[in-house]
């Protein structure tokens, strides 16, 4: 009978103490080798097989991310489309009426003469937001963000005392006061040169469509109807159909910013 061949494995540590051996017949080590060489080659069929479709999935997940962003945009572009269809509507609805601001003023330059200004009896001098709405806190700033998880803010939230006064940016016409889901009792103003501002979680409009306002004047009481989580003022400015930061105008405001 053939004595099978066996090999030996001794394990020595540093200190060459408790060292341990162990042996290991041929036709084990062969088994053992045969797994490992088949275990390195099913790995290599496997990264053969499915590294294409990986790259694929990766594709198929930019697509899909490049699909959802263009979709959200275009959800973003079509709620402005519907606010500036609102707001020309209500525009064109008030200035529709037999109102002051139909016949055209002049004012006098101290260099030149006099000048003929288009925009009916709101002076351009005065229709450029410059008259701080009130005085309060910065909570929420301008943010663009268009998606199902953060919200797109056009204006700035100022936080101040429940009834304190609202008052116009600048010299308008009332153009919307009423309720609407998501800020409540609002005041949209028009100033001319396609300047809006927008007044919104009043507690109460002191002014009505078609009224004439002055710049400082005031319009609403602060409050905290619609979607809000305490009293403050939701304050837009709008220019051309296109909604612009309110610190751009109101740079003070910046001293009484809580979110930074």
């Amino acid at each position: 009978m053939t004595k099978r061949k066996k090999y030996t494995f001794m394990i020595i540590p540093d200190d060459e103490k408790d060292s341990w051996s162990f042996n290991l017949s041929k036709a084990v080590l062969q088994c053992v080798g045969f797994l490992m060489i088949s275990l390195c080659f099913g790995s290599l069929f496997i990264l053969i097989l499915y590294f294409p479709k990986l790259s694929y999935h990766r594709d198929i997940e930019a697509n899909y991310n490049k699909l959802i962003s263009e979709r959200l945009q275009v959800l973003e572009l079509s709620q402005d489309l519907k606010k500036i269809k609102q707001m020309d509507r209500m525009v064109r609805n008030t200035l529709g009426e037999k109102l002051d601001i139909d016949n055209p003023i002049s004012i006098e330059d101290s260099i030149s003469s006099l000048y003929e200004l288009p925009e009916k009896s709101i002076s351009q001098l005065k229709n450029i937001p410059s008259y701080p709405p009130i005085n309060g806190y910065i909570s929420k700033h301008v943010s663009n963000g268009g998606n199902f998880l953060k919200d797109t803010h056009y204006g700035i939230d100022i936080v101040a005392n429940d009834g304190d006064p609202v008052m116009a940016a600048a010299r308008g016409v009332v153009v919307f006061s009423g309720w609407n889901y998501e800020f409540g009792n609002m005041i949209i103003l028009y100033h001319g040169d396609s300047y809006f501002t927008h007044y919104g979680h009043n507690k109460k409009n002191l002014k009505y469509q078609l009224d004439i306002v002055e710049k400082g004047e005031v319009i609403a009481l602060v409050g905290s109807s619609g979607i809000s989580s305490g009293p403050h003022l939701h304050f837009e400015i709008w220019r051309e159909f296109k909604p612009v930061d309110p610190l751009l105008y109101f740079p003070e405001y910046s001293y009484t910013d809580l979110t930074f």
